[in-house]
């Protein structure tokens, strides 16, 4: 266990990561139907400037998920689990604070509560930064173990809540009653598989060829199309409905398997934000996934930060 001003450090420094990757995922550009430097995408309530100082006010909250998992180590997963989904609470409401009431990173505060959390009940137990491969496999295990717990206190909660008429339900609630789409809570309870399987493995052969800024960009560009091919993302569904992320999945497969150039790849994701702007959809549970990506490149020392500012 590491010395209390040592703890502290280790906190700041992965929430600065967790931020950082935040901010990394912003300003990438160009995005379809996101919010990145160039344009808001779908989005008519935020721009670049809206997640910025969201990440800035999560910061601190994130260190509080990590010192938790110090606190508490791994041997109770479901105690963990409950403890950073209280601090949750109030990072959410920081973050509206910050936003004047907009939802940039509802999703992504939850994500980050579950893996900030298992990063610092890892430390606790003597795993050391930077992360090696095995120690992320161990981090997700723990999430998983996480995130069934609190998958199945929401399931029930939310089946009782309908079952007494109440109607005030977000849009991943309605989708999980009416089509069984669980969302993030899901991707929590199964440990990431995208990031697992595809995401990570990806950042790991690309990781050579991201010590530059433009390398870098281009390298998350195709990690991000990689997860917009796979995901069951629910914004794009509560947006378009499920035709839109069949065809969403299906643009995204197509473009990942054609290889293209840089230059063309930019070009090609330029006017598929058009397209998908028009269309009113915004594929943020890719974009959540991919700032969670980032966040690992960062601990596993795959790329220092520098490489992200872009």
């Amino acid at each position: 266990m590491a010395s209390t001003d040592g703890r502290a450090a280790l906190c700041t420094q992965i929430a600065a990561f967790a931020r950082a990757s935040l901010i990394a995922e912003a300003r990438l550009t160009p995005k379809p139907g996101l919010v990145d430097a160039a344009t808001n995408g779908a989005h008519t309530d935020m721009d670049l400037s809206t997640f910025m100082a969201s990440a800035d006010a999560l910061e601190p909250l994130f260190s509080e998920y990590v010192d938790a998992g110090f606190q508490m180590g791994s041997d109770d997963p479901d105690k963990l689990a409950d403890t950073v989904r209280r601090i949750g609470v109030r990072a959410e409401a920081t973050m509206f604070a910050a936003t004047d009431g907009v939802n940039t990173h509802k999703g992504a505060n939850f994500t980050f509560a579950l893996v900030l959390g298992a990063v610092g009940a890892l430390l606790a137990n003597g795993r050391t930064l930077p992360f090696a491969p095995q120690d992320t496999t161990a981090l997700f295990r723990l999430v998983a173990r996480m995130g069934e717990g609190l998958l199945d206190h929401d399931v029930r909660d939310l089946r009782e809540r309908a079952s007494q008429g109440e109607t005030q339900l977000s849009h991943g609630e309605r989708l999980l009653l009416e089509r069984g789409m669980k969302g993030v809570r899901g991707e929590a309870a199964q440990g990431y598989p995208q990031l697992r399987s595809i995401a990570l493995p990806y950042l790991h052969d690309a990781a050579p060829q991201m010590q530059s800024v433009d390398s870098a960009r281009i390298a998350l560009l195709r990690c991000l199309v990689k997860i917009m091919s796979v995901l069951e993302d629910t914004n794009v569904v509560h947006r378009g409905g499920p035709q839109a992320l069949i065809d969403h999945q299906a643009r995204c497969h197509a473009l990942d398997a054609a290889r293209l150039s840089a230059d063309d790849l930019v070009d090609t994701l330029a006017a598929y934000d058009a397209e998908l702007t028009c269309l009113n959809v915004s594929p943020g549970g890719a974009a959540d996934l991919l700032s969670l990506a980032v966040f690992f490149g960062l601990i596993e020392g795959l790329f220092g930060p520098e490489a992200l500012a872009y």
